[in-house]
């Protein structure tokens, strides 16, 4: 791809701080992998790997960007706007792929930084411009608060995607200083509060001793300078070895931020193993691991406790310093690269269709796909559980030990699927969950949506059926037996809040109005007679649901209607069951905004299936139509226990969702090993061939396996 980044400064600016890093890291990063990456940025620029060019002052590159854009760059495949409080606004200016690079929003640091008025329009901008001008593209945020202040702006959370600082892990740290030594480290600027540090050192060196050594440069250092008392260093900007050290020295690292995107100078401090103390903030909260790293205070007050507390306490500070660096080892910058052009390749994907590049040829690693097939021992579940969740820590620690507690004893796998969270949905599945084969938590790189979380944990699925269910458990677990009793005689079964028995209650007039409304249009638009189509708790054969949500692409909210439109074209059994469901305050849904998506999304369910997707199959042929029997029961044992296998023409066809086909190749090779007598071969079928109607005979031999 071509990639142009738009950004206020280069790191070659003297304000340079953790965004240009960042930036810096990830043009870098691209570049390596073959991309060509251009910086438009604001002087002083510095040549780089990739090309840095100067576009202007502070405000007047505001003005050129566009201009330098139309002149030189309208061939780019992707436009990146990195938005430090002020937008470039580049969907005003351009049609194609760009996405909005945000650090943090900046809410109360206008009245810090400008007056009043110029204040007030860089909040209103903010708040008001940027969702709207946006509205159709992608976000990148660097930190769930980041994120979350996102959608408090009104951006849709589906179109956020986290990509985080990394961090360089040095080979070898130093030793702590034999007196306390306290460091400070980041730019000179008021929302840093590098002030307040200061009035609180004067009360805290009174218990502690030691020295407060404050490294950076900025507008604020005079200031600084005539605030410092006993025991302070300025020591200004430091070079990279300077910096490397004291980090490595410091006892604590002090960060009394207001707000911050990602504290990056945090995470170096944790790689060499230095706790941080910092206010309980945006940022600051993402990058300290409250009681693990450092310590999270909210008031000068319990900043001084913590300060004296910890520096007192070497057997807990050095417990911290271990576990820093256990947390930093979890970031590393080739992990953020990769992040970014994911989003990078779906932001081009979405704006403008491009030929997908072929991948390099891989040799055949047979033991890869051989992993992926074996037959499951002993202890393989006879039901599956799925329960996709997007920020549902709260209700899981309700919900979970119930449907711990109704599965207690059953031969029953649970599965909870993490959709890209901003809070710790997947921690607190892990606390209770627990340890054990039967035990799982999937999550997902960034938030796609409810069908893609149900996909994924369907993907990971091993029992013989599989449900899925919401995570607020609306409905009544005890339906679980019946509605598993029912796949003895069904592919697919519907728990419905519609059919004749269900009973109701707690809904709203407009989430009431909403579903009668949607299940009508559902019905009209597939001609399926299913009375309730979005209900969360459906059960299916495991062979059907693999089959089904590999073929599936809706990711959003009316992927159910998808799943039961492509059952009925493959001619699979679907029977709903009336059940007990009762509204739990909470939910995801929005009427307003996410009615008419829901609405296209049906529309699409008749057309989308024809394209995008296509099916891995492994063909055994023996030559003569005869023999189809046989070689259905000869290809079986050598596949997963889930792959559908069908009589087809002169052998058997055994269908391999959610494989790739280069994986179908591998395991056509080793069957072909094992069964000599058959020529065995792989292919991939597209979803249109597979749904169309010249396929008739072959989607009634696959329902009927």
């Amino acid at each position: 791809m071509r990639i142009l980044i738009c950004a206020w400064r280069d790191l070659a600016n003297p304000l340079a701080g953790g965004s240009e890093v960042l930036i810096d890291r990830i043009a870098g990063g691209m570049t390596e992998r073959g991309h060509d990456v251009t910086l438009l940025a604001g002087g002083p620029v510095a040549d780089r790997e990739y090309e840095v060019v100067n576009s202007g002052g502070t405000y007047s590159q505001y003005l050129r960007a566009p201009l330098r854009y139309l002149k030189d760059f309208r061939d780019a495949d992707l436009v990146v706007d990195v938005c430090n409080g002020m937008p470039f606004l580049t969907p005003f200016w351009r049609r194609g792929p760009s996405v909005c690079f945000v650090n943090h929003v900046h809410t109360e640091q206008w009245r810090v930084w400008f007056p009043p008025a110029m204040a007030a329009i860089g909040r209103n901008i903010e708040r008001h411009v940027v969702p709207l001008a946006y509205r159709e593209r992608l976000f990148v945020a660097v930190s769930p608060s980041t994120a979350r202040s996102l959608t408090h702006l009104g951006v849709d959370a589906r179109r956020i995607r986290i990509v985080h600082n990394g961090v360089d892990m040095p080979t070898c740290i130093g030793e702590k200083s034999p007196e306390p030594l306290f460091l400070a480290l980041g730019r000179l600027v008021p929302h840093k509060r590098i002030d307040l540090l200061l009035r609180v050192w004067d009360q805290v060196r009174r218990e502690t001793g030691g020295r407060l050594v404050v490294a950076g440069s900025g507008p604020e250092g005079p200031a600084l300078a005539a605030m410092a008392g006993d025991g302070v260093e300025l020591v200004g900007q430091i070079s990279p070895e300077d910096k490397a050290r004291l980090l490595s020295e410091a006892w604590l690292l002090l960060h009394p931020s207001m707000l911050e995107g990602w504290g990056l100078v945090i995470m170096e401090a944790a790689a060499a193993g230095t706790p941080t103390i910092g206010f309980d903030v945006p940022g600051v909260r993402d990058s300290v691991v409250d009681g693990v790293s450092g310590v999270l205070v909210r008031s000068e007050d319990e900043l001084a406790r913590e300060w004296v507390a910890l520096t007192a306490d070497a057997i807990r500070r050095s417990a911290m310093s271990e576990k820093a660096r256990d947390v930093a080892a979890q970031y590393a910058w080739s992990r953020t690269v990769d992040a970014f052009e994911s989003v990078a390749l779906e932001a081009v994907e979405r704006g403008r269709p491009i030929p997908a590049r072929p991948r390099p040829r891989v040799a055949p690693v047979p033991a890869r796909a051989a992993a992926r097939i074996a037959h499951p021992a002993a202890g393989t579940p006879a039901l599956s559980i799925v329960v996709p969740a997007f920020n549902e820590a709260a209700r899981l620690r309700k919900s979970l030990p119930v449907l711990l507690e109704a599965i207690e004893g059953a031969n029953a796998e649970l599965i909870v699927v993490d959709d890209g969270s901003y809070e710790d949905t997947a921690q607190v599945a892990r606390a209770l969950l627990g340890k054990g084969s039967q035990r799982d938590v999937v999550r997902l790189q960034r938030h796609s949506g409810k069908g893609a979380a149900v996909r994924a944990g369907i993907e990971r699925a091993r029992g013989d059926a599989i449900v899925f269910m919401d995570a607020d458990l609306a409905t009544d677990v005890s339906h679980l037996p019946e509605v598993v009793a029912a796949l003895d005689t069904n592919h697919v079964v519907v728990g419905s809040r519609a059919a004749p028995g269900a009973v109701t209650s707690g809904a709203s007039l407009a989430r009431t109005h909403m579903g009668r409304a949607f299940n009508r249009m559902a019905r009209t638009v597939t001609g399926l007679p299913v009375s309730d189509f979005q209900c969360g708790f459906k059960a299916f054969r495991a062979p059907t649901a693999k089959m089904l949500f590999h073929l599936s692409q809706l990711d959003g909210f009316a992927f159910d209607v998808e799943i039961l439109f492509l059952a009925a074209q493959i001619g699979y059994r679907i029977a709903e069951v009336p059940v007990q469901w009762q509204a739990v305050p909470g939910g995801h849904v929005r009427p307003s905004k996410d009615a008419p998506l829901m609405a296209m999304d049906v529309l699409r369910t008749r057309l989308r299936w024809t394209r995008g997707r296509t099916l891995a199959t492994v063909r055994a042929s023996c030559g003569d139509p005869s023999g189809a029997t046989e070689a259905v029961a000869a290809l079986t044992p050598h596949l997963r226990v889930f792959d559908s296998v069908v009589p087809w023409r002169d052998g058997a066809l055994g269908f391999l969702p959610f494989l790739r086909s280069d994986e179908a190749a591998e395991i056509a090779e080793r069957v072909q090993h094992e069964l000599p007598d058959l020529l065995i071969q792989a292919e991939s079928i597209p979803a249109w061939e597979l749904l169309a109607p010249s396929a008739h005979s072959l989607r009634t031999a696959l329902a009927a396996a």
